[in-house]
């Protein structure tokens, strides 16, 4: 049997084919993520691969680089680069065989990051409240080596390996289209960092994680368990949402014709949406099959998530954490097992702690931020970055993105990239009881603790052994927070910012970095309330 690269063992060339199943054309073609304007991953072995003819040579030059192959049986083909060394200079990479030679431009090499989860990450520069600056940092040609490669929605049965899609260097005619939240993590390493950055966008709205999940896990893993269960019930109950969906959407066309007709707006609220099930886009390990799988191996330095708002509702939101780690090994072993020639890596996952927001459901939200904390608390090469101060209360689309992506890029400067900087806000690390008073420590405080607006902290209640929180009182000495309330004697616990919006928090380090919310017990918290508003996209 040829092998992709040499020297590749069998066994990894029997790997690699599974992962880079053949095409139905022969004809000799490279994958799309290696189109004009792409960026390379520094540091780190680079695969190429492709589709061509069985047995035909495959000869991939670059940077002064020569590497040969053989085109798979199943009419794959693979070479691995050499570690590159950071440039934003332009280059060209050539992939030649069968009399054929493919050019991709304007290449450079630096970091890469794949940016997914939901609409919040989906959500794009245009709509975000920084977007003119964008526009005109774009204008004046400073963001040209940020460049953006979106993976088109879509959903699958089984692992897709390709997408159509090109990479788009951030131009005054191109950044609008970028996530809002992804585009400003971008900038801000790239400033930071002085190296081309490359996203890779893989997100859609209103999205379950077990969406991104892969099949096996899917099917499998106890974790997903409950979401079995209720794509079961979904199942067996699609013909009859089925009708109802397009009983309601004949009457919701009615509706739009008929405001047209007599020249006013458009019914409020949303179309009606077609039911969970079999086919369905948003369907379980559709989104990984389809927009996740395609991208292994491409070198990557890690990935940022920005996703929970459709998880924040019974049965998903206390289970968030354990979904996530399955998800993120998922991820990991995937890419590992498609270029089993390279030692795996845990790659960094850094997730977005959702925001305030005054819908949803009514314990939902403060749950699965405890949830993302655990996640990051427990993971191994995790990380949070917290947004509780930027959200909306009346939106779950808040515009402010520019904070969330200079905070991602923060957190990563520190945790990955190891800059000797505060990589987040204060976060919860142990209680003691003295008397009447409760005192907290915290991890991460930087400077010190502070309240961003010197006003007395908000958002702080205590509880004794009747488990009934009321508001209270909470003072910064040091690094530590002292609370207490005049109505609670003895108090056993303590909760910061423990609801789905806590508006105007004003509790941070002095890097002004907000603290994440958190509880200081393990009480049972009640899920199976009537949501407050909507549910999530």
């Amino acid at each position: 049997m040829k092998t992709r690269f040499a020297p590749l063992p069998l066994l990894a060339a029997i790997a690699l084919a599974a992962f880079l199943p053949r095409l139905a054309s022969a004809e000799f073609l490279i994958h799309p993520l290696f189109t004009d304007h792409c960026v390379l991953q520094q540091e780190l072995p680079v695969p190429v691969w492709g589709w061509g003819d069985p047995d035909q040579k495959v000869t991939v030059e670059f940077g002064g680089q020569k590497k040969e192959t053989n085109v798979e049986g199943n009419g794959a083909w693979l070479v691995l680069l050499d570690p590159l060394t950071a440039s934003d200079q332009p280059a060209s990479l050539t992939a030649s065989s069968q009399g054929k030679t493919i050019t991709v431009s304007d290449l450079l090499i630096g970091e890469v990051w794949v940016c997914s989860g939901q609409s919040n990450m989906a959500m794009t520069v245009s709509r975000s409240s920084d977007a003119e600056s964008a526009r005109t940092a774009a204008t004046e040609g400073k963001l040209k080596s940020v460049r953006l490669f979106k993976v088109p929605v879509a959903g699958a049965d089984e692992r897709s390996d390709t997408v159509k899609s090109a990479w788009q260097p951030c131009s005054p005619a191109t950044v609008d289209s970028f996530s809002a939240a992804g585009f400003y993590f971008g900038q801000a390493l790239n400033v930071a960092r002085k190296v081309p950055v490359g996203l890779i966008q893989s997100a859609n709205g209103g999205t379950n994680a077990f969406s991104w999940i892969n099949s096996d896990t899917f099917q499998n893993d106890p974790v997903a368990a409950p979401t079995r269960e209720v794509w079961e019930q979904a199942v067996a109950t699609f013909p009859q949402a089925t009708e109802r969906y397009e009983n309601a959407r004949e009457a919701w066309n009615e509706k739009v014709k008929a405001a047209k007709a007599a020249g006013k707006p458009a019914p409020e609220g949303r179309a009606p949406q077609p039911p969970l099930g079999p086919g369905h886009v948003k369907r379980p390990a559709g989104h990984y099959n389809a927009m996740i799988a395609p991208l292994q191996p491409y070198a990557i330095r890690g990935a940022l998530w920005y996703q929970g708002e459709a998880n924040s509702r019974p049965p998903f939101a206390p289970q968030y954490r354990d979904l996530m780690l399955a998800l993120v090994e998922d991820w990991r072993a995937d890419w590992a097992a498609a270029l089993p020639e390279v030692p795996r890596r845990d790659f960094p996952f850094y997730l977005v702690q959702l925001p305030n927001f005054g819908g949803g459901h009514p314990q939902g939200w403060p749950v699965i931020r405890e949830q993302m904390l655990k996640f990051w608390q427990d993971g191994k090469n995790t990380g949070m970055v917290v947004s509780i101060d930027v959200g909306d209360p009346k939106d779950i689309h808040p515009t402010n993105k520019k904070p969330v992506g200079e905070r991602l890029a923060r957190f990563t400067r520190a945790k990955t990239y190891g800059e000797d900087i505060v990589a987040g806000g204060p976060i919860f690390d142990s209680i003691s009881i003295d008397g009447g008073k409760a005192i907290l420590k915290f991890q991460s405080v930087g400077g010190g603790l502070v309240s961003t607006d010197n006003q007395p902290l908000r958002h702080f209640t205590i509880a004794g052994s009747d488990t009934v929180f009321v508001a209270a009182q909470a003072e910064i000495f040091g690094d530590t927070i002292v609370v207490s309330s005049p109505e609670i004697s003895a108090p056993r616990a303590v909760r910061y910012a423990w609801s789905n919006d806590p508006e105007n928090v004003n509790f941070a380090n002095r890097d002004g970095l907000p603290a994440s919310p958190f509880r200081t017990d393990n009480w049972e918290i009640p899920l199976d309330a009537e949501p407050a508003s909507t549910p999530a996209k």
